[in-house]
């Protein structure tokens, strides 16, 4: 929610502080834009891996499950004050996000002819995933499964493509297309709507 202005040198900061209140009107419409951040709670609807789920509550729900209603829409299901609720949300989401990061770099790895990467979860703001090749370790940002399924295949992909090319040369995005082919969308959903993954907190 901060608007950061920066200048090569010291000396070039006043002119960096005037260009940014010439665009005053522009940063505020920008932060006027951008979600506002709430917590997991009933009746807000999430989209996992591009699904649209509706949240709900149920008493003595501890697990959050999903249900599907006649009409075709999917619940997610739990229970709790609204803290607890929220925590318990969460914790399904960063479930699901393991299990199916993992599933998606194992194939990924595999056609690299790698084995045994070993996967976990952050919540950082500055990056969707870190690997490290000497230790086949990657890690993700568990909010990638509320994006669309495509975007959290071109994720593993780049992260896995670090296990061959720890940089991002021109083999390390050819690297990239070979596994997931046509992965430009994916990529740019990432930078222009990849904030929107963080308005629950």
């Amino acid at each position: 929610g901060e608007a950061v202005v920066t200048a090569p040198r010291p000396r070039h900061l006043k002119d960096a502080v005037a260009f940014a209140k010439s665009r005053h009107d522009w940063i505020l419409e920008k932060r006027n834009a951008q979600p506002q951040v709430s917590s997991f709670a009933p009746g807000q609807t999430l989209h996992i891996r591009g699904h649209a789920v509706v949240l709900g509550m149920r008493d003595r729900v501890i697990s959050p499950r999903a249900e599907q209603q006649p009409d075709g829409t999917w619940y997610l299901l739990s229970s709790g004050d609204p803290q607890t609720y929220a925590r318990r949300i969460e914790r399904y989401l960063r479930q699901r996000a393991l299990k199916t990061l993992q599933t998606e770099t194992d194939a990924c790895a595999a056609k690299l002819g790698v084995t045994g990467v070993k996967i976990s979860l952050f919540d950082a703001k500055g990056r969707w995933g870190s690997c490290t090749p000497s230790r086949k370790t990657i890690r993700y940002s568990w909010r990638i499964i509320l994006a669309p399924a495509a975007t959290l295949t071109y994720l593993c992909a780049h992260e896995c493509a670090h296990l061959k090319h720890p940089d991002h040369s021109p083999r390390f995005w050819a690297e990239v297309e070979a596994l997931n082919p046509g992965y430009k969308p994916a990529r740019q959903w990432l930078k222009t709507h990849g904030h929107t993954l963080f308005q629950y907190q």
